[in-house]
């Protein structure tokens, strides 16, 4: 074999080495050269090639071409280099959704934020945190507190936010949903200590609530959390399980309070313009009777001026017919019959005694009291009352002459006797 034969020269290589490693002490380090060469023959079983030995395996053999030049081949690491540089650059792209944002992050620094699209990063280098901005987020809080006048209610709220500035979000604190939570305990219990249970239980719910998102408001504001309120929302508050039955009833007669006052409100309001309409009935009323009252004094007292001049020309004459007219008014509204004869006048006198029976029917029948109640007690006391002094005044007028009596009636006999006796 010669002396420059490949098979020797491995041979000698072999025992050299194993001469070598037979002459190492059991703990020193592995030669480099050796696990050079095993990491060569591990990368050639994975990649199935096989070549004589000393030949370096990432170098392909040299072909011959017709024209007779030699041709070096693509080294395989260069490939897979390419390969993973592709790989590398890939890997690189992401989407954004349009209701997020990605904060990027160059070896753990903040450097800013996408917005929605295609986008592309180093691998390796920078990071990505892709958050939802505008997807509503709520929890629900339910405690127990003391309210200003020292009573114990329970209080449900839920509390609807989002994510408003993701770099915040991300680096102003550590956990900041629950700052937002402790914020609003600390929030809900400030506005509850302030205000009384009733308030609490019934018409101040609104406000407190209302109070309270402007505090958590203010408190986000201030720590820069990232977070915003979107809306707040309180359940009835609710007294504890110990003491709701009485709660119950003093609930109920507020209830019933208020449903009275409103029964009261609307039969005032169906009453009062009834009576607001019968009081301006009666005051027409009233003035027409005022008006008629006066006009019959001015009657009487221009019938007395246009008899007075006849009166003081001749007084017996005048008297004397005053008095058949007085007697004339009386008699024709009454039912008796008065007749005068003289005596030994046999004369047959006829009565009408159908028209006698039929005015004394109608006179009782006015005097019965109707079966149907009257409709206006108001309106019939004041006929009655105009009623009587209108009969009143016709007394008046037939026994005085407005300030004079009337003459009593001459006894016309006597003068005859006296005549007959002179």
């Amino acid at each position: 074999m010669a002396w420059n034969e490949p098979g020797k020269n491995q041979q000698n290589n072999n025992s050299s080495n194993s001469g070598n490693n037979s002459r190492k002490p059991p703990d020193a380090p592995p030669d480099l050269d050796q696990v050079l060469k095993d990491l060569q023959q591990k990368i050639k079983k994975l990649l199935g090639i096989t070549k004589p030995s000393g030949q370096n395996i990432f170098e392909q053999p040299q072909k011959k071409f017709p024209s007779g030049h030699k041709v070096m081949a693509a080294p395989i690491g260069v490939f897979i280099g390419i390969v993973l540089l592709v790989i590398w650059i890939l890997s690189g792209f992401y989407i954004v959704e349009p209701a997020e944002k990605a904060a990027i992050l160059r070896f753990g620094e903040y450097v800013g934020t996408e917005n929605p699209g295609l986008h592309w990063i180093p691998q390796f280098i920078e990071s990505r945190y892709v958050a939802n901005v505008q997807q509503i987020m709520s929890y629900p809080y339910h405690a127990e507190m003391l309210t200003e006048d020292e009573n114990i209610v329970l209080v449900d709220l839920t509390i609807q936010y989002r994510i408003s500035d993701l770099k915040d979000f991300l680096f102003n604190g550590a956990n900041p949903v629950e700052t937002l939570q402790q914020a609003t305990a600390s929030a809900l219990r400030q506005v509850i200590g302030q205000t009384n249970l009733d308030d609490i239980l019934t018409s101040g719910r609104e406000t407190v609530r209302q109070q309270a998102q402007n505090i958590l408001v203010n408190t986000l504001n201030r720590y820069k959390v990232g977070l915003v309120i979107t809306d707040v929302n309180m359940q009835p508050a609710k007294p504890p399980e110990e003491v709701t039955g009485a709660f119950d009833d003093a609930i109920k007669a507020r209830e019933d309070e208020k449903r009275f006052i409103n029964q009261a409100k609307s039969y005032a309001n169906r009453v009062v313009p009834v009576a607001q309409g019968q009081v301006s009935r009666i005051m027409a009323e009233a003035n027409a009777y005022k008006q008629q009252v006066v006009l019959n004094a001015t009657a009487a007292t221009t019938k007395f001026l246009a008899l007075l001049p006849q009166y003081q020309q001749s007084p017996k004459v005048t008297r004397e017919r005053m008095y058949i007219d007085a007697l004339q008014s009386v008699f024709s509204q009454s039912s008796k019959v008065v007749v005068d004869t003289p005596p030994g006048n046999n004369n047959m006198m006829v009565l009408p005694l159908d028209k006698i029976l039929q005015k004394s029917n109608t006179q009782i029948i006015s005097n019965e009291p109707s079966q149907n109640p009257p409709q206006n007690t108001e309106t019939n006391e004041d006929s009655n009352a105009q009623t009587l002094m209108t009969q009143n005044q016709g007394q008046s007028l037939q026994n005085k002459n407005v300030g004079f009596d009337y003459p009593s009636r001459p006894n016309i006999n006597s003068s005859d006797n006296a005549a007959k006796g002179e």
